[in-house]
């Protein structure tokens, strides 16, 4: 008969227990790392959610600064007040904001607000634009041949009231066989980025893509038709006190230098006239001649784009908004918010 040693037994029995422990602690480990991770994502959930609120607030805050300063810009006591100063006399701070997309800078405590304002008269108008200048438009945008003329003819197919296609335009039967299919809207654009419905414009052409940087190390211009075009202007005229950047490059044909002077020029103040225009910027002469059809020096447009930014500084989390806006006098808050967009980038 064997007899067990007594002590092998405890031994046994302690490293059983051992075991045990170890897997006890392992497993509470994984309980702990798994809370500890949850907790984090919670934490990192409720931070986002009150950087979204924060920076939605301060979007919104942005907008409505923007639409305060238009209201003065189209009151006339205020405008009567400003014409004896000369722009040195006048704190910069207090100066009329330029309506021509240039940035104006909001600091906050956690970030700053960037806005920018765009007067719908320094557009042209997608509606009315004729053939001739429409193609000569997306030409200057760099298409030519076949991609140009698709896109020139399916846009005047897309307004036009008929369901009889241009050369290499697209009525019905082309966007009915899409794979999401929708009809041809066959009359006036209610908004800018309906072109994005319109055959063979793309993201790219709508909004802009990056281009690659110049010689002289400067970065190109994004242009996009949503710079160019609105539904909101006069005609094929544009306003040059308030003409984006893009608009001077592709619609007036001028080169990157000579449109840098004329937004320098009109920050002093605005061109009044041609002759006003070519005596202070002297650049300008050689182009006026092709360009002039195109200008108007004293627009009263009420409508304008504004689109505001807000950026905190740790994590560089950014909201932005986009609001198009008609300055009434007749409205009991001054303006009428015409389109507003939640989310831009």
């Amino acid at each position: 008969m064997k007899i067990r040693n007594p002590k092998s037994a405890i031994e046994n029995s302690r490293g059983v227990a051992l075991i045990m422990v170890l897997w006890v602690i392992a497993v509470l480990s994984v309980i702990v790392l798994e809370f500890s991770f949850a907790m984090r994502t919670e934490v990192n959930l409720t931070r986002h959610y009150q950087d979204e609120v924060l920076l939605s607030a301060h979007a919104r805050g942005g907008v409505q600064r923007a639409i305060a300063e238009l209201v003065y810009r189209h009151d006339p006591r205020i405008q009567q007040m400003r014409k004896g100063l000369k722009i040195e006399e006048i704190p910069e701070e207090k100066r009329e904001w330029m309506t021509d997309g240039r940035p104006y800078l909001l600091p906050y405590d956690r970030g700053n607000c960037e806005i920018r304002v765009m007067s719908e008269a320094g557009k042209v108008n997608i509606n009315s634009v004729s053939d001739a200048t429409l193609r000569k438009i997306i030409t200057q945008m760099g298409l030519e041949g076949e991609e140009r003329d698709v896109i020139t003819d399916s846009i005047l197919d897309w307004r036009d009231a008929d369901d009889f296609y241009r050369l290499n335009g697209a009525e019905n039967d082309y966007y009915q066989s899409l794979k999401e299919p929708y009809r041809c809207k066959n009359g006036p654009l209610d908004s800018i980025e309906e072109l994005l419905l319109v055959r063979g414009v793309t993201p790219d052409l709508f909004y802009g893509k990056k281009a690659a940087p110049t010689g002289e190390g400067e970065k190109g211009d994004r242009i996009g038709l949503r710079d160019l075009f609105s539904i909101y202007s006069p005609g094929e005229q544009v306003d040059i006190n308030s003409a984006l950047v893009p608009v001077l490059r592709v619609v007036l044909g001028l080169p990157a230098d000579v449109a840098r002077s004329i937004v320098r020029g009109r920050e002093e103040s605005r061109f009044l006239n041609q002759q006003d225009l070519v005596q202070r910027v002297p650049e300008m002469a050689p182009f006026i001649g092709e360009a002039a059809r195109f200008i108007v020096y004293q627009s009263t447009l009420p409508y304008y784009t504004v689109e505001s930014k807000s950026t905190v500084k740790e994590g560089g989390a950014t909201v932005g908004l986009k609001a198009i806006v008609k300055i009434d006098r007749r409205e009991k808050e001054g303006y009428k918010v015409i389109q507003w967009v939640d989310r831009i980038y």
